[in-house]
């Protein structure tokens, strides 16, 4: 079992260091007292180092959010706790301010300047979208969201519905674009190249904008989708990490709980099923990767520290200047996330318990984190992992 301080403690670290009161989000690793080691106003209108904010603390602000927010609305629902209250609707502002920061309406930024709370790099991405929705879907639903939360949720919904309706056409070769229109790194939408796990994203979009709003269009644009995204959602292939199919994951619950017809519905808790039994399955494979490495806890080096490596992905859409800071423990980042991952996948299926070795897994791998040390957001993913867990297997959790 794991100890309750223990876990006390990680939501400590999470919001008292990766959490800024200032923007209210969630950065990549510690901001507080940290602010210099993160992207000023000027860089990130440049572009530096990259149009992503890649390694920058700034590249997952919504999916930190997203993250943390599943597992406080979990708490929230078992335990009534009025800090987790608190902290759910501050993120929740963070993640509604920076989605209205940007003067393109209805383009999500990754996370917003530590010290102006608004300037924020050009790209996004599919995960990025997808983490919103999933987030503003389950808050939007929860006792706790009120009217007019409800009423900024919706707007955001619905604008990003639009934008995405007008710029994910053929002729952009169903790329949802950068906020100055420029063609993106990986915010394709549709089409032929997409991956399995990503086909169910766009759907997801329009049917949250259907859900806020009310307006039946949206609903049709979902399901002209519908037949197709479901196809290509299999055969399941091989994941370089697991953080992808919780974001498939998270674009199915989304589908599943809006979704109104009965076969529908079934189709869709077979599919989250599919991809639990396929994380479950990896178990194994993902304690040895974790056995492999022995640096989870090293200290996260300015990005204007690091190496500077200019990449083919970047050239290819013209950003000549841009370079990718790669942290040295990026490996031991992914291969440890994955010990979270596999909990949270399988967490996300409606009354479906996690076997007794995902559980193992999820303590083995958090014990990895030495709270003292750790400078990365990798614990909040543990926390909703242990929350996820916790719905339909009380014993693996506290």
């Amino acid at each position: 079992m794991i100890d309750s301080k223990i876990l006390k403690k990680a939501f400590i670290y999470v919001k008292d260091k990766l959490f800024l009161e200032k923007t209210n989000l969630i950065y990549d690793h510690v901001c507080n007292d940290c602010e210099k080691d993160f992207p000023t106003s000027l860089e990130i209108e440049r572009g530096y180092p990259n149009p992503c904010g890649y390694s920058t603390g700034m590249e997952d602000g919504m999916i930190n959010g997203a993250t943390m927010l599943d597992a406080l609305l979990i708490k929230i629902e078992k335990e009534n706790d009025l800090d987790a209250i608190c902290f759910a609707k501050k993120i929740v502002k963070g993640m509604l301010d920076t989605a209205l920061a940007s003067n393109e309406e209805g383009f999500i930024p990754r996370a917003v300047c530590v010290t102006d709370g608004k300037t924020h790099y050009t790209d996004s991405s599919r995960d990025q979208y997808t983490m919103f929705a999933f987030a503003m879907h389950r808050y939007f639903n929860s006792k706790i969201c009120s009217k007019e939360e409800k009423d900024k949720i919706k707007k955001v919904a619905v604008s990003v519905a639009k934008r995405l309706k007008k710029n994910v056409t053929k002729e952009t070769d169903y790329d949802a674009l950068t906020s100055d229109g420029k063609k993106t790194l990986a915010t394709v939408m549709w089409g032929d190249n997409l991956d399995n796990h990503e086909y169910l994203r766009l759907p997801m979009l329009y049917l949250l904008a259907y859900e806020t709003s009310g307006d039946e269009s949206w609903l049709k644009e979902y399901k002209a989708l519908r037949e197709d995204a479901y196809k290509n959602s299999l055969p399941m292939i091989e994941y370089w990490a697991l953080y992808a199919l919780e974001q498939m994951q998270a674009s199915i619950v989304l589908i599943y709980d809006v979704e109104k017809e009965i076969v529908w519905k079934e189709r869709y808790l077979n599919l989250m099923n599919v991809v639990a039994d396929y994380v479950e399955n990896m178990v194994d494979k993902v304690a040895q990767k974790i056995e492999n490495y022995t640096n989870y806890n090293q200290k996260q080096i300015c990005f204007r520290e690091l190496p500077l490596v200019k990449q083919e992905r970047f050239l290819k859409l013209g950003y000549e200047n841009a370079v990718y800071p790669s942290q040295p423990d990026i490996k031991e980042f992914f291969a440890l996330q994955d010990g979270a991952q596999v909990a949270i996948i399988v967490g996300l299926v409606p009354n479906r318990k996690p076997r007794p070795k995902t559980i193992e897994l999820l303590k083995n791998s958090f014990y990895k984190i030495d709270l003292n040390k750790h400078e990365r957001n990798t614990p909040l993913f543990f926390i909703d992992g242990f929350y996820r867990a916790s719905i339909n297997e009380q014993r693996c959790f506290l």
